[in-house]
């Protein structure tokens, strides 16, 4: 034998371990598809349950995703609806629109997967009641055969686009109403709201009052105002927890008169917006027993007009809830809360106070402003800035009148001789149930036992018939010390 050199010998053992290497790779990475019975598909759900769907509109997607976790490629022989195109049901299968709800041999990669969308368009079930819809996906894997059930809830609903109503009328709680753009009641006419009525916004859509407007809610079959999305951010948020979702709600006619009573308004851009530039003309408006909640801008804003609230909320708005212009106001019994942090959509408070007072700005025509009038009795004012309120007189010849009465408010304390009996807040002050968003729910703005709030309340104003109930029909006098705000704490 002759002799090998170094360089030799070290490049055999080199070439050798390459083709080594070369085959221990090919013996890893086995492309065939597997035929093997026990090797199944895994999915990421079980159930896509959709929220209500408003017939003949369409849902939101939804997905699920089909894992493969075996050692080798799989071939789906068939991915399908049970009932075909007939449900309702349609369904995206990575990227590939399945004609008929159906597709054949689709290869999955080992330890790979694959996206399966769905959405549901609900026919006309020609009933009030929501109509439950199932069907499911089902995947045949080498005789095996797997499924994901799909449920959704069809609704029948009232579709207003651009309407304006010209004839006193009235809307039934029996199907709710969808409205697009704007709804608007005109000059005269009156718009009545059955109670237990719904009625949802589009975005950007509102409703419009050049006329009058009775929203006659009950304890038991409240009014609900809110925008259309009806799906969930995730398992434990639903979209209404997001703001600016239509556009609320205008008093428009300087002469309109509007009746809220159990009420909810809730997820908007401007929760009622009263824009009246002429102040020798207002519009009376009664609110009771009514929540505005988390909006985009401000809760209520008014410019010269009569209006009470009286037992009601109003709470998280970014730019404020409360703001005033000129007019005359009473607040009885309210809870005026902001403690607004949209984290699902990364908006926070803009630095408004919850409650700003103004003297009447300029009015049209080179009319004078109105002057302010306000009183607030037996109201919770707070939130989670140290100054809550915002009081500028911007006129001379007629001040700014104002009154808390047996009041608890979140501000730097001033002398003045239109407070009686107030309580300066500190952002310490554990007032509520809860003010902030977890997996219980919603803020909560009833009393916790301890709070400083509770048996504050003027009795004698309490006991009137208008406010001897809160909000949720709990009696004020039930242990004869009454509590500020639009709650009264119920015990355990």
């Amino acid at each position: 034998m002759r002799n090998e050199s170094p360089e030799m010998r070290n490049g055999f053992i080199i070439l050798l371990i390459a083709f080594a290497g070369s085959v221990s790779l090919t013996g890893c990475t086995d492309n065939s598809i597997s035929s093997n019975p026990f090797y199944k598909l895994h999915f990421s759900q079980d159930t896509i349950a959709f929220d209500t769907v408003f017939c003949t509109i369409g849902s939101a997607t939804s997905k699920v995703v089909i894992y493969n976790r075996n050692p080798k490629p799989l071939s789906i022989s068939s991915i399908s609806l049970t009932n075909g195109a007939s449900s309702g049901f349609q369904m995206i299968v990575d990227g590939t629109i399945a004609t008929n709800n159906q597709l054949s041999n689709i290869e999955i990669r080992a330890h790979d997967s694959l996206y399966v969308f769905v959405s549901v368009t609900v026919n006309p079930t020609l009933q009030d009641s929501p109509l439950l819809i199932q069907d499911s996906i089902v995947c045949i894997t080498n005789g095996n055969r797997q499924s994901v059930k799909l449920t959704a809830y069809g609704q029948d609903v009232v579709i207003f686009r651009s309407k304006t109503i010209h004839n006193d009328t009235i809307l039934a709680a029996k199907k709710p109403y969808l409205i697009y753009d704007y709804l608007a009641i005109d000059n005269g006419k009156t718009l009545t709201i059955n109670p237990g009525a719904t009625l949802y916004f589009h975005k950007n859509a509102s409703l419009k009052i050049y006329g009058n407007l009775k929203a006659a809610g009950e304890p038991k079959a409240r009014i609900t105002l809110r925008g259309d999305r009806l799906d969930k951010l995730s398992d434990d948020v639903p979209y209404s927890y997001l703001s600016g979702q239509w556009n609320g709600l205008q008093i428009l006619g300087t002469q309109s008169s509007a009746s809220l009573n159990y009420v909810t308004m809730i997820s908007g851009k401007s929760g009622i917006a009263i824009p009246n530039g002429t102040p020798t003309q207002m519009p009376d408006v009664t609110i009771n027993n009514t929540r505005i909640q988390n909006f985009d801008s401000c809760g209520l804003v008014a410019s010269n007009a009569n209006l009470s609230l009286l037992n009601s909320e109003i709470s998280n708005c970014k730019s404020g809830c409360l703001r005033l212009t000129g007019g005359n106001y009473t607040f009885t019994h309210n809870t005026i809360a902001n403690f607004y942090n949209d984290n699902y959509a990364g908006k926070r408070r803009d630095g408004t106070p919850s409650v700003t007072l103004l003297n009447g700005e300029s009015g049209r025509q080179n009319q004078a402003p109105a002057p302010l009038r306000v009183q607030f009795i037996n109201c919770v004012i707070t939130g989670s800035a140290q100054n809550e309120i915002l009081i500028s007189d911007t006129t001379r010849n007629t001040p700014l009148k104002y009154t808390f009465d047996h009041c608890y408010l979140m501000s730097k304390s001033f002398q003045s001789s239109s407070l009686k009996s107030v309580q300066w807040g500190n952002t310490k002050d554990q007032l509520f149930i809860r003010t902030t968003i977890s997996s219980k729910g919603y803020c909560d703005f009833r009393p916790t036992e301890n709070a400083p709030i509770r048996k504050k309340a003027d009795l004698q104003v309490s006991q009137q018939s208008s406010f001897c109930f809160d909000m949720n029909g709990t009696d004020r006098l039930w242990n004869g010390t009454p509590d500020l705000g639009a709650y009264q704490w119920q015990g355990e």
